[in-house]
């Protein structure tokens, strides 16, 4: 695979949570971070098989994260992407954007925004 987003680092140098030195790593690479971010909001953490794949998602901070599907999470991240994102976004205010997407397509506090805080806190975005 060219990239695994249930844990990044399995290809060997990608980040698969934020740090200080995530932005001294090649930007594919670095990439990671949103990676695995957008496979926790889908399919949340832990041990899972999808399609006859085993996949084992962690987080940095031992949560759990429950997904709320390819289609929702695609929608939040479309919508903050055309929205609210700009040439200079960086890993918090993608949190920020995608939260502020999440209110807007499901409403402040609902399952949706829950779980996009929830993601970005398990890939240590906060």
């Amino acid at each position: 695979p060219l990239r695994y987003m249930d844990k990044p680092s399995k290809d060997g140098g990608s980040a698969d949570y934020w740090s200080s030195s995530v932005g001294s790593k090649d930007v594919h690479y670095s990439s990671g971070v949103a990676n695995h971010f957008f496979y926790l909001l889908a399919e949340g953490s832990g041990a899972k098989t999808i399609n006859g794949v085993s996949y084992n998602s962690p987080t940095s901070n031992g949560s759990t994260v429950t997904g709320i599907g390819r289609a929702k999470a695609l929608q939040i991240w479309y919508k903050a992407l055309t929205t609210y994102f700009t040439s200079t976004t960086n890993y918090k205010s993608a949190r920020t954007g995608t939260l502020n997407a999440a209110t807007a397509l499901y409403g402040s506090g609902s399952a949706e925004y829950n779980a996009v805080a929830a993601a970005w806190s398990a890939v240590n975005v906060s």
